[in-house]
């Protein structure tokens, strides 16, 4: 597929906090409380937010970020037809996410994904056989079964294997995760044997994928608060205190509940603080997941030259691992844009950088298959998810020895912490914005059944 798949284009939810928690224990109140207070204005919390109003319950919202959406992110301006610098697709027909684009009238059309190619100095543009990265794959999963061992990575189970450098390098190069840190058995159960059976094609928001997190958000009006991050979640059996930044002054909310749906990237820093500290069973959770490295570039140019070279909408890898480059709409829509979606150790470099010099490095990527680019570049945005206060990255995978933690993650603590986000959402939909989507609706169930309160209809 572009090779757009399980691997590729992967997006989500989002808030978080960063900064030091204000220091005591406040003495809790049973007066003027509300029922839920929702940490986190991504999908997750936007969804549970407004299930839970829809039921007749009390809840706020609070995100840290002046906007919506999370790691979900439209641009427009100078761009004129929306460019996602994050979530990039809906993942497959039978997609949660489905129920809300046919809700809100938004249009959406399949991507139609074109051949892949690889370019190397001396050989130029070589198009891969169609088949090949599933017959790796059916090989990768041959392999597996016969291994039996215990939880390597993703990376080290491949060198023991008798797939050749080539064959590996395509497989390390297709891999959004990290494969030297992904577990063996997300990589293989997950991401290859459940996702096969799962997806069958992608599909662009019209306009923009940021646009579903927008109109739930105009549903709950003046329930989300933004730019308000958390410093200190203050937690005891029915009641929680959240004390949040407001305009450069700590302000405080009471609920009966809260729902958290911060990054895991956020909560292993340890903020927001906890108070009194999480279980050991649940920072072994967060910290059994990792956060993958995602910076995305776009690159605005007077003509689509590419299409004489790479004909179609097609991608295509330059040398290294974790480099795609695509032409992100269809012929005869949007302008000549290519978008490129570094990952992993590659990214990182890119964000070490900063973003003049990581521009600077994608258009050398760009130039040397195609020599004069770089005169011909009107405009340019790189969004560094791996520098980002918010996210501290793009989505979750788990580390080797990690894999069975996520149902621990999701498990509510005392009968008053809840949490949801991709990272809770089950195999094979972590990692994307339908299991965001589909954890938010999750866990304001459980919070109304707490409650004692029905699911309105």
């Amino acid at each position: 597929m572009l090779r757009v798949t399980r691997r590729s284009f992967l997006s989500t939810a989002a808030l978080a906090g960063a900064g030091a928690a204000l220091p005591g224990c406040r003495v809790f109140s049973n007066r003027g409380v509300h029922d839920v207070v929702v940490l986190g204005a991504g999908i997750s919390g936007l969804t549970a937010g407004r299930e839970l109003v829809r039921a007749g319950v009390d809840t706020i919202l609070l995100e840290a970020r002046d906007r919506v959406g999370g790691r979900m992110h439209t641009l427009s301006g100078r761009a004129g037809h929306g460019l996602e610098v994050g979530a990039q697709m809906v993942h497959g027909s039978r997609a949660s996410t489905w129920a809300l684009i046919r809700e809100f009238g938004v249009k959406a059309r399949p991507l139609h994904e074109g051949d892949t190619w690889d370019w190397r100095p001396g050989k130029g543009f070589q198009k891969r056989p169609p088949d090949l990265e599933e017959s790796l794959d059916e090989r990768v999963l041959a392999a597996y079964r016969q291994y039996g061992g215990k939880d390597l990575s993703y990376r080290e189970f491949l060198a023991s294997t008798d797939l050749n450098q080539e064959e590996q390098g395509i497989l390390l190069q297709e891999w959004e995760a990290d494969p030297g840190e992904v577990s063996l058995r997300a990589a293989v159960e997950d991401q290859i044997a459940a996702w096969g059976a799962y997806f069958d094609q992608n599909f662009q928001v019209v306009g923009g994928y940021e646009a579903l997190p927008q109109m739930l958000a105009e549903g709950l009006g003046e329930r989300v608060h933004l730019s308000c991050p958390v410093r200190q979640i203050e937690w005891r059996r029915g009641l929680v205190r959240i004390t949040y930044e407001r305009r450069g002054s700590a302000e405080a909310v009471e609920a009966r509940r809260a729902l958290v749906t911060l990054p895991v990237s956020i909560l292993q820093t340890g903020r927001p603080t906890f108070s009194p500290n999480l279980p050991a069973w649940k920072r072994q959770a967060i910290d059994a997941l990792v956060m993958g490295r995602v910076v995305v570039v776009h690159l605005l140019f007077d003509d689509w030259f590419w299409r004489d070279r790479v004909p179609g909408p097609a991608h295509w890898h330059p040398p290294g691992e974790g480099i795609s480059f695509y032409d992100p709409h269809p012929p005869g829509t949007g302008m000549p844009a290519l978008e490129g979606w570094i990952t992993g150790s590659t990214a990182q470099q890119l964000s070490d950088l900063g973003a003049e010099a990581g521009l600077k490095r994608a258009l050398d990527w760009i130039e040397e298959p195609f020599p004069g680019a770089r005169k011909r570049l009107e405009w340019s945005h790189l969004q560094d998810w791996v520098r980002d206060p918010y996210s501290l990255g793009s989505y979750s995978y788990p580390r080797r020895g990690g894999y069975e933690q996520r149902t621990a993650l999701a498990t509510p603590i005392e009968e008053c912490l809840h949490f949801a986000g991709e990272a809770t959402a089950p195999a094979c939909h972590y990692a994307t914005v339908h299991g965001a989507y589909t954890s938010g609706l999750r866990a304001s169930l459980e919070i109304l059944a707490a409650l004692g309160r029905p699911k309105a209809e």
